[in-house]
């Protein structure tokens, strides 16, 4: 099923960028470029790029580092973004429920009756 089928360095560190970016095997990606089955796992030590269940790789492949320090920018921003929403929605939350609450307690002195009721069993 292999084949043995020179590839260039680009062409080579294109199909690790994309073993390496994909949730794709290394069998499927050999099987996709009709590459010999053990040829990403060579590669990989031949480039010196760590593999993705190894945890960050060793180097990074050229011309990925504008990309992802753009993409961590903007998934920072948008993170702060989101933070600061959901803060802001727990603030109106627990002054609801602080409302609520003080509601209750003056109802319970008003009316001289217990609405929030003991837990246990009857």
């Amino acid at each position: 099923m292999g084949r043995n089928v020179k590839k260039s360095k680009e062409e080579s560190l294109e199909i690790l960028r994309e073993y390496l970016t994909t949730y794709q095997s290394k069998r499927s990606i050999c099987r996709k470029y009709g590459l010999d089955p053990n040829w990403v796992s060579r590669n990989l030590i031949k480039f010196a790029v760590g593999d993705k269940k190894g945890g960050a790789p060793m180097k990074k492949l050229p011309g990925n580092a504008d990309v992802e320090k753009n993409y961590r920018e903007a998934d920072r921003e948008g993170l702060l973004r989101r933070i600061r929403e959901l803060e802001i929605e727990l603030r109106k939350t627990e002054m609801a429920r602080d409302a609520y609450d003080e509601m209750i307690r003056l109802a319970e002195q008003y009316y001289n009756i217990p609405i929030r009721k003991k837990s246990g069993a009857k």
